[in-house]
């Protein structure tokens, strides 16, 4: 499920974290593989910023940052990932990291990630955060500006969110939220190669 894993971190991290602490990034968050904001080893970033470079650059050190400044490692963070899964009534997904990097014991289904993403839906914040295209630094006081890389945003009229990814054995996957006749649609679309156009045909 790639970077949709996301989705599952950001609902753990605003349930059992302070969103104004700030997290020192580890040598493991600065060095880790795949798409990245860039934060530095020592950098102090906010719960709050990690979050919104969690969703909008789908930064895997903000993902093991997080998982750090809560649960220690991402091994004790992954065990809270999996309770939340088992908490919505999910049976069908298993979480190993809170970054979505391939990995055997890694999973979830079309299904599972709808309604996860309707559980996080619940959060304000986490609304803001995936429906904002671009972030500037100064107006919310973070150390960076943030661009959002989810290009339904811009493709799919009242769309609002959510979350993309991709990985060699997850494909190219999409999460999208759209307001549509008063409610809230979710579209999953999982190993999908033309995913904005299957997404949209949706």
């Amino acid at each position: 499920i790639a970077s949709t894993t996301k989705i599952m971190t950001s609902i753990v991290a605003m349930k059992y974290g302070n969103l104004d602490k700030k997290i020192i990034i580890s040598a493991k968050a600065a060095s880790i593989s795949g798409s990245t904001v860039g934060y530095k080893k020592g950098e102090e970033i906010t719960l709050k910023e990690l979050l919104f470079g969690l969703m909008l650059r789908s930064g895997n050190d903000a993902a093991i940052a997080i998982a750090e400044g809560i649960s220690g490692n991402v091994e004790e963070f992954s065990k809270l990932m999996n309770e939340e899964a088992l908490e919505i009534g999910l049976p069908d997904s298993h979480f190993e990291s809170p970054h979505g990097l391939d990995s055997v014991e890694h999973y979830a289904t079309a299904y599972d990630l709808a309604m996860i993403t309707s559980k996080a839906k619940e959060f304000k914040l986490f609304n803001e955060i995936v429906n904002s295209k671009d972030v500037d630094a100064k107006t919310y006081g973070f150390t960076r500006s943030y661009h959002n890389i989810n290009k339904i945003l811009w493709l799919l009229p009242g769309a609002d969110g959510v979350k993309t990814g991709s990985t060699g054995d997850a494909g190219k996957c999409l999460v999208t939220s759209v307001k549509a006749n008063g409610h809230d649609i979710i579209i999953v679309v999982l190993n999908c190669p033309g995913r904005w156009d299957e997404t949209k045909k949706i």
